[in-house]
């Protein structure tokens, strides 16, 4: 759960005119006269951000950021006032997260992959860092009956008698349980539980414990738990539960096998908190509830809206919604001028309100568009002052930072299908080479803001589509469930329907088309070539899926369950039923794969296993197809590392210029 100290980045989507016609795109991009610069090395497009993670300190004096540093990421602490900067190295663990603690203490999360029970997972663990002191405290290191430092969530700032405290929920021995394996414990006898932690002394205080699995807790800012929500995945119920004068009671209890609700924080009082539906005559609207029961519904425009909490209360103060079109609602009058007054300052730019300090008027931003691959900035409206922070990408230069534009197309069946086009630089997009790049979940979507590896493959001649393909997230829960069953089916066609319209609009020949993605659009672009053929002439599979029925059989071992699971029934509902898993695995259809393909799978990803893309490797190879393998060491499910971002690029492009060259 993100911290409610921040903003959860949100992508805004171009209000410079909606739906735009491709003949104006190519009118306004056409290049005439001169020779096409050389394009930046892909080195530029594959480093992590030179800053990211921007968090502001609740006095607003201080700004805590990872950056790099002789190619360490670094976190780095910046006095806002006197310009001075101090650095602490995290060595080994990713970063995940930064938050202030206090105004002078920093939230470090960081995760690594690890060993348990002999399967790999993903932990996370957290760091309190006096960065200029040279001092650092990890949570949860020294509390009695905690087994491990690992945490998982649910990271307040609040402030107690003796100042401000961090909280952090983790992993608990039940009282007279032991410890097996040298000091982990199985899960079946774990309790979680919720600490409040002293950002000077690591002592920790308890807020909650629980026996059963709670999903997360809501703190207000005073430290007070205020509820929790708890999923049982034997009864299939989902519960929220608030404490109150009487101790803990249930709120609310719902039966929910398929789309559970979800508890997202306070409501508009410190007594009633906010709960969205995702099923029923009530999917996707937001309702606040308070204490005895009674609910407010709390009607908002699109599809997408997000929360937005006040950064000193953590009463919900309003929502923003990055639709079609942005748009804003806000109950806290103060909050309600900022996005005016960021537009005027920051005019013609994709803007979004990033993290606040304690008075809201303070406030960091990002800000992307034409010849901005991403800057941050804080702005003092109390004052009129503002600092430029730091660009994401540095080393790109403007006229590099390609297009993109929203679009729709229809599916053969008539359904409109959204997409974003990023566009080559420095030529006109007519008659290009084409990528098509589905995205991952598949429920998930994309959206304008600026992405590395569109905008690399854009960089070298190609235009990129990006296909919020039916089951995608983001435009309303009907649109998502057009997709279930339809795994490797009408899911699929939506893409190379995208491919069709893009050549009958003149912008793209049909003939030099390939296809690419990571996660799902890893499976994608597989089934692209062998559940389809004569669209693609090559495929990049990125920690694709290859044979659903062992990703299956992985997923059910590492959830302990049967197969009538959350996670298992939420699969299941995508991919249809068992019987039909082989007709949609591209494993079983190697055969009738007769292009090129290329597997760039991290051997330690714990989402899908690396299994998935040795296995079709196996396959082709024995086949005789044409087939690559790229193992990238020490790498996860989502190219956390620098090199291996890299090392992805240079192996995908190198694949692509060769087999489906721009000219």
């Amino acid at each position: 759960m993100a911290s409610h100290s921040q903003i959860s980045r949100r992508f805004f989507v171009t209000a410079l005119g909606g739906v735009s016609t491709l003949s104006l795109w190519n009118r306004a991009l056409a290049q005439t006269t001169g020779a096409t610069p050389a394009p930046p090395p892909l080195t530029v497009y594959g480093k992590l951000p030179a800053v990211e993670k921007v968090a502001l300190s609740p006095d607003a004096k201080r700004i805590a950021m990872i950056m790099e540093k002789n190619g360490e990421r670094i976190v780095f602490d910046y006095d806002l006032t006197t310009g001075k900067a101090a650095a602490a190295a995290i060595a080994g663990d990713k970063l995940r997260e930064v938050m202030w603690a206090d105004n002078s203490h920093i939230l470090v999360v960081t995760s690594n992959t690890e060993i348990y029970y002999g399967s790999k997972y993903e932990q996370s663990y957290g760091l309190v860092l006096d960065v200029p002191a040279g001092k650092r405290i990890q949570l949860y290191a020294n509390v009695t009956g905690v087994p491990t430092s690992i945490v998982t969530g649910d990271f307040y700032r609040i402030k107690a008698e003796d100042g401000y405290r961090i909280t952090a929920s983790g992993l608990k021995r039940p009282e007279g349980i032991g410890t097996a394996d040298g000091g982990s414990t199985a899960t079946e006898t774990i309790d979680r539980c919720l600490y409040a932690f002293g950002t000077t002394t690591g002592r920790g205080f308890k807020l909650d414990v629980d026996s059963r699995p709670v999903q997360n807790w809501i703190v207000r800012a005073d430290g007070t738990v205020a509820a929790k929500s708890v999923y049982d995945d034997d009864t299939k119920k989902w519960t929220v539960s608030v404490k109150g004068d009487k101790g803990w009671q249930t709120l609310l209890s719902v039966d929910a096998k398929y789309d559970m609700p979800g508890l997202w924080g306070l409501g508009r009082t410190a007594q009633s908190v906010l709960i969205k539906f995702n099923s029923g005559e009530d999917t996707g609207r937001f309702f606040e509830y308070d204490f005895s029961g009674n609910r407010t519904p709390l009607d908002l425009k699109g599809s997408d809206n997000y929360p937005i909490y006040h950064p000193q209360t953590y009463l919900l103060a309003g929502f923003g919604n990055s639709g079609s079109i942005e748009t804003w609602t806000f109950y806290d009058a103060v909050m309600k001028r900022l996005p005016a007054l960021i537009t005027d300052a920051l005019p013609g730019q994709l803007n979004q309100m990033l993290a606040f300090a304690e008075d809201p008027r303070k406030v960091l931003v990002f800000t992307e568009g034409a010849g901005d691959a991403g800057t941050y900035y804080f702005f003092d409206f109390t004052t009129g002052d503002f600092k430029e922070i730091g660009s994401a990408y540095p080393d790109l230069p403007g006229d590099w930072v390609a297009q993109k534009t929203y679009i729709q197309y229809k599916a053969a069946d008539g359904l409109d299908i959204p997409a974003w086009v990023t566009l080559p630089p420095h030529r006109e997009a007519k008659n290009c080479p084409l990528v098509v790049l589905p995205h991952g979940g598949p429920e998930a979507f994309d959206a304008g803001d600026f992405d590395w590896i569109s905008q690399a493959i854009a960089s070298r001649g190609y235009v990129v589509l990006q296909p919020n393909y039916r089951g995608s997230a983001g435009y309303g829960k009907d649109y998502t469930a057009k997709g279930y069953g339809e795994f490797g089916r009408k899911m699929q066609t939506d893409l190379s329907d995208g491919v069709a319209y893009l050549a009958k609009e003149g912008m793209v020949d049909p003939k030099r088309v390939a296809i690419a993605g990571g996660s799902y659009g890893g499976y994608a672009a597989l089934a692209g070539v062998s559940l389809q053929t004569g669209v693609y002439n090559c495929a990049v599979s990125i920690s694709g899926l290859s044979n659903l029925k062992t990703f299956l059989d992985y997923r059910r071992e590492r959830e302990g369950f049967d197969g009538d699971s959350y996670g298992m029934l939420y699969w299941k509902r995508f991919m249809g039923d068992d019987s039909r898993l082989a007709e949609i695995s591209p494993l079983s259809h190697v055969a009738d794969i007769t292009v090129p393909v290329m597997l760039i799978h991290g051997k330690d990803d714990v989402v899908v296993p690396f299994d998935q893309s040795q296995q079709i490797y196996d396959a082709l190879k024995r086949a005789g197809k044409d087939v690559e393998l790229v193992a990238t060491d020490h790498e996860d499910h989502w190219l956390s590392r620098e090199a291996s971002r890299v090392q992805t690029l240079e192996a995908m492009m190198g694949f692509l210029l060769k087999h489906n060259p721009p000219a």
